[in-house]
């Protein structure tokens, strides 16, 4: 269910890679910008499957029943500017047996220097509204949403919308 792009904008090449990319976000993210990244996690805990809606349920084959772990965090520089903001939601199976996720290091590091073996299906990709902190206005932001599937059973939906003053739509824009 791959949601297109307005067919009017030119999306940046960088951008482009970025959403098409189906491996660390993370570390794109820190070419990208030129930062080492770290998480700020806003909250973390327990969810009722049945709270969440329906395409994540869906996604990770949940029943209405589950409990999930749901992380929503933002990805930060060293001066703390938000990269991108995140939610990840961990079925039984993920959070049983990679545990909880620590709060200093993004997701997909932790999975990388656990040497964990995964795969990413590209459930879509798109614009959402951004409320734009300097100049108080909303603009379009880039966003990607996937299912990490763990080798070792257990799968995470994970959703990431990106800062367009670091993700930048096109080429030209200021």
């Amino acid at each position: 269910m791959m949601t297109t792009l307005q067919p009017t904008l030119e999306l940046s090449a960088s951008t482009r890679m970025l959403l098409a990319c189906d491996g660390s976000t993370t570390l794109l993210l820190q070419a990208l910008t030129g930062h080492d990244l770290s998480i700020r996690v806003d909250a973390q805990g327990d969810t009722p499957a049945d709270r969440l809606p329906p395409g994540i349920r869906s996604a990770l084959g949940l029943a209405d029943t589950a409990v999930v772990l749901e992380r929503r965090s933002c990805l930060v520089t060293s001066e703390q500017e938000v990269v991108s903001i995140n939610r990840v939601v961990f079925d039984e199976a993920a959070r049983s047996r990679m545990g909880v996720p620590d709060s200093l290091t993004p997701i997909g590091l932790q999975l990388r220097d656990k040497h964990v073996h995964q795969h990413r299906e590209q459930l879509s990709t798109g614009l959402m509204r951004w409320r734009d902190s300097l100049t108080e206005r909303w603009v379009d932001s880039a966003f990607k949403e996937y299912v990490i599937h763990y080798a070792v059973g257990g799968r995470a939906y994970v959703h990431e919308q990106f800062n367009p003053h670091m993700v930048q739509l096109a080429d030209d824009q200021a």
